[in-house]
């Protein structure tokens, strides 16, 4: 799970990056008008950065819903995340039984066992006794 919320989160700043250059680049290339008064706000260097006082910015409100929703969908990845790793901790925390069924014997002898200590053929009990199962041992595990 953590994996794939860094390849998310890799693909969003990958896009970031790549829309960031997008526009870097069209405004290099378009052309500037260099004739003119220098202290005029409308030539020269300064008419990329403001607008005219009659016409509208289309950019500035795309460019915020834009950032508006990377946020959103970065906080919502964040909760998600969140949400299913607690969900995991707490799943990982439920006590489960464990039957050990020996050879000769018919009754079983019975553990309760967190489930993140069940592991291949060995087991570590509520009380913090390790128990492996040998070969000739069936282990049963009741509550999964």
């Amino acid at each position: 799970m953590l994996g794939q919320l860094l390849i998310t989160l890799l693909v969003i700043v990958a896009a970031v990056i790549v829309v960031r250059r997008q526009r870097a680049a069209q405004r290099t290339s378009a052309p500037r008008p260099r004739s003119g008064n220098p202290t005029d706000p409308w030539q020269g260097e300064n008419r990329h950065n403001a607008t005219a006082p009659g016409s509208t910015d289309t950019r500035a409100p795309m460019a915020h819903t834009m950032k508006s929703v990377l946020w959103l969908v970065l906080a919502g990845i964040v909760v998600i995340g969140s949400i299913v790793s607690f969900l995991h901790w707490q799943d990982q925390q439920r006590l489960v039984t464990v039957l050990l069924y020996r050879d000769a014997d018919q009754s079983p002898v019975i553990y309760r066992v967190s489930k993140r200590n069940i592991g291949d053929g060995s087991f570590i009990t509520e009380d913090g006794i390790q128990v492996t199962v040998s070969a000739n041992e069936r282990m049963e595990i009741v509550g999964l």
